[in-house]
């Protein structure tokens, strides 16, 4: 079982979807804006292009956060390049793309830490059986492909992959046995243990809605860290705070300079 983390001493400051409240979600200029407001970390989102290259985009599909029209996984890179990623936010971001993995690794590295979260498609329907074959198969190709990225990015700060899909961790954890790997849940944390057991977990990930003091003295007791989303309320943020949590992804970065924390020492993103 990986050892049980060092207490931060104060929670880190994880960009959700980069400075999402200023900046179009997902694209590197709200990773930049969050890196200049000072997060520690960015927490992104990943899926594969039908040329199965890793690109930075929350939706299944194009038509929230871009010009586009339809689904992710059947769009190849170049196409997926030539649309426009933040006018849908304001004007003024028009040039802004959907940036690969790697161009966020880039970004991020010597800067802050990354939190990527491995976002699979549904199924295409069927029984059980062949959707849970369709799931595993695409966890396979996601988790080689972000590993290949990883490879070539040598990444050294701290590096979480999350997940609300088992079948993307246990890929995950197959591809890159060293990764940290943190659980995402939103209704239920029912079933951390077994999953702890079986994927020697990193962190729990639990939505705002699920980060009672119980539950985070539990994941705690159980060596995980406790990184809770999205937190984009001063007072909520204090009180997690207190609670020891040890990150707040938030949509605003500069919420978290109001927060009364003691002075985190000086120290390497990539410890663990």
């Amino acid at each position: 079982m990986i050892a049980a983390p060092a207490p931060l001493g104060r929670p880190l400051c994880i960009a959700h979807r980069g400075a999402s409240a200023c900046a179009p979600e997902n694209t590197l200029i709200a990773f930049e804006t969050a890196i200049r407001l000072g997060a520690d970390a960015i927490e992104l989102d990943v899926h594969l292009t039908r040329d199965e290259v890793p690109v930075v985009m929350h939706d299944e599909t194009l038509d929230r956060t871009t010009d586009g029209r339809g689904s992710v996984a059947v769009v190849s890179l170049a196409a997926l390049k030539r649309l426009d990623a933040g006018s849908w936010f304001a004007p003024r971001f028009r040039r802004e793309r959907v940036p690969t993995l790697e161009e966020a690794l880039d970004c991020a590295r010597g800067r802050c830490g990354m939190n990527i979260e491995l976002k699979l498609p549904r199924g295409r329907g069927g029984g059980s059986a062949t959707r849970r074959r369709d799931e595993r198969a695409g966890a396979d190709r996601l988790a080689r492909a972000v590993g290949r990225a990883l490879a070539r990015a040598r990444f050294a700060e701290l590096l979480v992959l999350s997940s609300f899909s088992m079948e993307a961790l246990r890929a995950a954890r197959t591809v890159m046995p060293r990764a940290r790997l943190g659980l995402l849940v939103s209704r239920s944390a029912a079933g951390l243990r077994a999953a702890h057991r079986s994927l020697e977990l990193y962190s729990l990930h639990p939505h705002l809605r699920l980060a009672s003091a119980r539950r985070i003295r539990m994941a705690r007791r159980m060596g995980l860290r406790v990184m809770v989303w999205p937190v984009n309320n001063i007072k909520v943020m204090q009180r997690l705070a207190n609670l020891e949590v040890d990150g707040v992804m938030t949509d605003d970065p500069l919420l978290f300079r109001r927060l009364a924390l003691p002075p985190r020492p000086v120290r390497r993103a990539g410890a663990s």
